[in-house]
This record gives structure tokens, C-alpha cells and sequence, in this order.
């Protein structure tokens, strides 16, 4: 933009000789560059850096829209891996860029109780309650041969050994007990029900959900290289990854992050809003907004936080409720 531009659309009490001083002395400072020598001047990723931390006035999503997102992603959100699913989509919908988060870690959450629930011969519904608000419910293929009683006896074996237990610290000790069971062991039975029913660790294709990577090939900001940062939104290591290195608890607010903040070198002209979620202290997980750095950052920005507050909201019912 132009110095007499950025005069008459700013509505600034200046002259245009004054603007080009000015956007002379903001150039050389590095916030802003001139692409071409017939240019104007474009805000460079410090200048818009400098922007969303000193300058930018955010526009808070209304109290009636923001407890319409919670009622939405408490609906739609049944399971961790829905409601985060639920959250990216609503998250993607409502800032027009491409959405992404992952799912509540569930490794060091505490047990808080095991049900098993038979279906027909052959199968059960295992809802495991963790600490954490987290309930899982899935279906588990385990003998045949197995009765009602059975069932019942493998969630109390379960449930006086290992609740308190990390869930990881509960699948280990649970392997150490059925690497050492004998083939006649009455328990044996029990114990691989058990072990069937407990959720398996994270992977990165089951952590992370994207949503809304259509945004980015309509946008009409450059985001660079679109065939390398749609392989970027593929890989989802690489995005787990991203995430975990967001260093913001819940509660802090989101966190922008520019080009080579990502260490990702698809993303050099692409931003990352992140805000992270859980309760009090605990970081469970985060979301986050991929786009171009010319973004609205006033009226993304606090929908990410709202985002990760409402999943917040959501987790701390469920953890009370269980």
C-alpha cells in the first residue's frame, strides 16, 4: 500500500509526504518491505508480529455465540476424538482457514474405573472413565466362551489393581501380568479382556484431525508453495509434532506463531494460531488455525482461545459427571 493509500483508508490526521517518512523509517526497521521499487509497502512477518502483540484490538466472539459452540461441540463431540473432530470443523467454519487439533493425550491420565459391558458372544463395550474427564467407550472382540459373570470378574480384577495407575504405567504392569500368567492360569482370561479394553497408545494418525483444507485453496492470500503445505497438512507426525511444541497452558490464551516459528518449511509464509486445552493446569491437548499471514488476526485469534476454552468447558462437565 501506497503512502497516499494508507492516508485516505487509514482516515490518519497526516499527509501523505509525513505516511512515506514514516513507512520509510518502518521499513528500515524491518516491519515492513517494498516488493518492488513501483510498489508500496506490505507488512513484513515481524511488522505483523509486532501487530497481534502491541497493536491489535481483538473482537471476542458474543457470550451467546460462544456458549452456542460449547452446546454444538458437547453434541456433537461424544467421544475425545469427535469432540476434537467437532472442534477443528466448527473452528475451520467460523474462520474461514483450515483447521487442525489433537485429541486429549490420554498416556499419564490416572484410572478412574473400568466397566465391560457384553454385547452377544464374542464381543463387550469397554467404557474406561480416566482421571482426566475423559470417558472411552469402544467395542472389543475377546473368547467367546466368556459369561456375563466373567465380564464382571475381569472389570473388578482390573479395578483393584490398576485404578490410579497412568494409564500407560496400567498397560505395562497389565503386559508384565500376561507375559508371566500360565496357560492354566484361571486369571488368564480376565487379564487379556482387560488388556483388550484398554485404549492402545497414541499414534499421530489417530491424534491429530484436520479439517476445512479447502480454505486454503480458495483464499486469495499466498501461502506459498500450496502443493507443499497440503503434503504438510498430510503428514500428520509432523503436525503432532508442531503442536506439542506449543508451549501455552489452558487459560494463557492462544499463541501466534509465523513462518519459521513453525520450524516447518512448508509453512514459511503461513501462520499458526494455537491455543491449547484442559483443566486447571493440565494441558490435555491443542487446536489450531493454519493460513496465510495476511489473516484477521483480531477476529481469529480469540476464536481459537474460545475454541480451546469450550473443549475445556466440556472436559471439566464430563470429569464431574463421571
Amino acid at each position: 500500500m501506497g503512502s497516499s493509500a494508507a492516508v485516505r483508508f487509514g482516515r490518519l490526521p497526516i499527509s501523505p509526504a509525513t505516511a512515506r517518512v514514516v513507512m520509510a523509517e518502518l521499513t528500515a526497521g524491518g516491519l515492513l518491505s517494498q516488493p518492488h521499487t513501483s510498489s508500496g509497502r506490505i507488512p513484513t512477518q515481524a511488522g505483523f508480529r509486532f501487530y497481534v502483540d502491541h497493536l491489535m484490538r481483538a473482537r471476542r466472539p458474543s457470550e451467546e455465540d460462544r456458549d452456542a459452540l460449547e452446546a454444538r461441540l458437547d453434541a456433537d463431540g461424544d467421544s475425545p476424538r469427535r469432540l476434537i473432530q467437532a472442534a477443528s470443523r466448527h473452528l475451520a467454519v467460523a474462520c474461514e482457514q483450515t483447521a487442525f487439533g489433537r485429541r486429549p493425550r490420554l498416556e499419564q491420565a490416572s484410572i478412574r474405573r473400568l466397566e465391560l459391558l457384553p454385547l452377544h458372544p464374542g464381543r463387550c463395550v469397554a467404557i474406561l472413565v480416566l482421571g482426566n474427564g475423559v470417558v472411552i467407550d469402544r467395542v472389543v472382540d475377546v473368547d467367546a466362551g466368556l459369561t456375563d459373570v466373567d465380564f464382571v470378574r475381569a472389570a473388578n480384577l482390573f479395578n483393584a489393581r490398576w485404578v490410579g495407575c497412568a494409564l500407560s504405567e496400567a498397560r505395562r504392569r497389565l503386559r508384565t501380568e500376561l507375559h508371566a500368567a500360565e496357560c492354566d492360569d484361571p486369571a488368564l482370561p480376565l487379564l487379556q479382556v482387560a488388556d483388550s479394553a484398554l485404549e492402545r497408545p497414541d499414534a499421530p494418525e489417530d491424534a491429530i484431525v484436520v479439517e476445512g483444507r479447502t480454505h486454503l485453496l480458495v483464499g486469495d492470500e499466498d501461502v506459498g508453495d500450496m502443493g507443499s503445505v497440503l503434503s504438510a497438512l498430510e503428514d500428520k507426525r509432523l503436525l503432532l509434532e508442531l503442536l506439542e511444541g506449543v508451549e501455552c497452558d489452558p487459560g494463557r490464551g492462544p499463541r501466534v506463531m509465523f513462518g519459521e516459528e513453525t520450524k516447518i518449511n512448508a509453512l514459511q509464509q503461513c501462520t499458526v494460531v494455537a491455543a491449547s486445552y484442559g483443566m486447571a493446569e493440565n494441558r490435555m491437548g491443542t487446536v489450531a488455525i493454519i493460513g496465510p499471514v495476511r489473516m484477521d488476526y483480531a477476529r481469529i485469534v480469540p476464536w481459537v482461545g474460545c475454541t480451546a476454552q469450550a473443549i475445556s468447558g466440556i472436559l471439566v462437565k464430563r470429569h464431574v459427571a463421571a
